[in-house]
Order: structure tokens, then sequence, then C-alpha cells
């Protein structure tokens, strides 16, 4: 039985995690690299816009700067936030993802391959690989054995090095033989079914927002939250799917038409939302 403590602690721990999400999606889209730091201050008026309490803001701060995807400067008793160099290097190499025009080209036969051997009480190290090659759309055959039908070589590679992981293999073949067990291992990882649900969901949830968009009838401060949320759906969304080539797929996959929805509204909505967080920024700022 999950008490009424435990469940508040998870419904916190749900809401700490979205915090830290929207505001990364903040800065990633809306104050591009080359921007001097921001002033604390319009960093937890921009989250207000979300129904985030300024005490909340100021902790999500804080424990970003922690993890190491913010940086703090203090110029007397102006505190400021930026991206760090890292963070904002693995947002750029998302963004290429998330804002895709197309699935990958007809796919050639070949797999990329990755076995890596990690010590069992390097949890942190293990989360985070794991974490970076789902992104990369690798998926587990076995537990230190993840393949892609992806050329993702020298992808993966670089990961490797910025980890500091050298107890690796990483290979590309065509020859590859999934004896009926393996198969079905590795159909049930990619979970199909449920990623068609997620993009079925996904086109439901965004069809209001679509058609508003598509007719120039959302606010800047609509744009700026609405946008916000769609582009964190849509990455998670992409984050679960390990993109395969149409070979793998029924021709009713939702993937395209997704896709094609969340560029189009996200496009639309680009403009006033960049409006919008500007000038939260340039208020909080007294500027």
């Amino acid at each position: 039985m999950v008490t009424d403590d435990a469940s508040a602690e998870r419904s916190s721990a749900v809401g700490r995690a979205r915090a830290q999400r929207l505001l990364v999606t903040l800065l990633g889209d809306y104050w591009h690299a080359g921007h001097a730091p921001l002033p604390s201050g319009g960093l937890v008026a921009a989250l207000a816009e979300f129904d985030i309490a300024p005490a909340n803001a100021r902790a999500t701060l804080s424990r970003l700067t922690q993890r190491g995807v913010l940086e703090r400067t203090k110029e007397g008793r102006r505190t400021s936030y930026r991206l760090t160099g890292s963070a904002s290097q693995i947002l750029r190499r998302g963004a290429r993802r998330i804002f895709a025009t197309t699935d990958e080209n007809a796919w050639d036969g070949c797999w990329t391959f990755i076995a890596f051997t990690l010590p069992l009480d390097d949890t942190n190290q293990r989360r985070l690989l794991r974490a970076r090659l789902r992104w990369l759309t690798f998926w587990p055959l076995y537990d230190a054995t993840w393949v892609t039908p992806h050329d993702r070589f020298d992808e993966v590679r670089e990961q490797l090095s910025e980890l500091g992981i050298n107890d690796a293999v990483v290979l590309r073949t065509t020859d590859l033989a999934l004896l009926p067990a393996g198969r079905a291992r590795l159909e049930t990882a990619w979970r199909i079914d449920e990623l068609a649900e997620g993009y079925r969901a996904f086109l439901k949830r965004y069809d209001d927002l679509a058609r508003l968009a598509a007719a120039g009838e959302v606010s800047p401060r609509q744009a700026l939250v609405q946008r916000t949320e769609l582009v964190n759906d849509w990455r998670a969304l992409v984050g679960e799917d390990p993109d395969l080539p149409p070979d793998f797929l029924r021709a009713s996959f939702p993937r395209a038409e997704a896709r094609s929805m969340f560029l189009r509204t996200s496009a639309a909505l680009a403009a006033p939302a960049q409006r919008r967080f500007e000038e939260i920024v340039r208020t909080a700022d007294g500027s």
C-alpha cells in the first residue's frame, strides 16, 4: 500500500524533474550560444509562466548547477546563470535529432554494435552510458551488448570518449543472424506497439494547438508555454524511439505524421515564443 507521504514525495520528484526539463528547454531553444549569462530573476520569471513557484524555480537553478548543466556567475548582488559548455554541446546534438525533417535514409542493411564492460559498482557511469546509447537509437540485445540499424560508429565513439570509457568494442556489419529467441528479444526491446500509441497520443494532444498555430491564433505567452511543452513531449517520444527504418515498421506507423505536425507547429510558434521569452528576461532585468 502506497502511503500519502510516499505519494507526495513521488509527486514532488516528478515536479522537480519537470521544472528542470522546462528550464533546459527554455535555455536551449531561446537563449542561444554566445549570449551573456541570464539573471536569476529572469529565469525564475520564465518558469513562473509554467506555474512553477519562485522557491521551486530557485531550487531548480541550484540543482542544475550541482549537476553541471548550469554555471553560476555573480557580479555584486546580481546572480546569473548560463548553460555549461558540455550541456550546450549535448543540447545541440539532441536538437539535430529532435528537429530532423525526415526519417533516416533508406536502410543499407548495416548494423552498429557496441559491447562494453563497466565496474558493477559504477552505477552512475552505467546510467549515463545507457541514456546516451538510447538517444543514439541503440537498444539492448543483452545487458552490455547494444545494437542500432543506423550508422552511429563515430557518434558512439565520441560518447565513449566523453565518458572516459575505454573497455568497449564498436563495429559495423551487415552479417547478422537473429535466431528466433534473439529476434523476439529485440522486437520486445523496441516496443513498437507502445511507440505507435505514444505517437497517436501526441497527435491527439496537440491537434488543437496545431490548428491554432497554423491560423496564427496563439498569443506570445501561450506560444512560449505550449511550444516548450510540445518540444519536451516530442523529445521524450524520440528518446524512446530506436528510429527504425521503414523495413521494420508497418505502413500505418504514425511517426511521420507526428513528426510533420511537430515541425509545422514548433516552427509556427517559434517567433512569438522567442519574443515572449526575451520580454520576460528584459522585464526581470529592469532593462
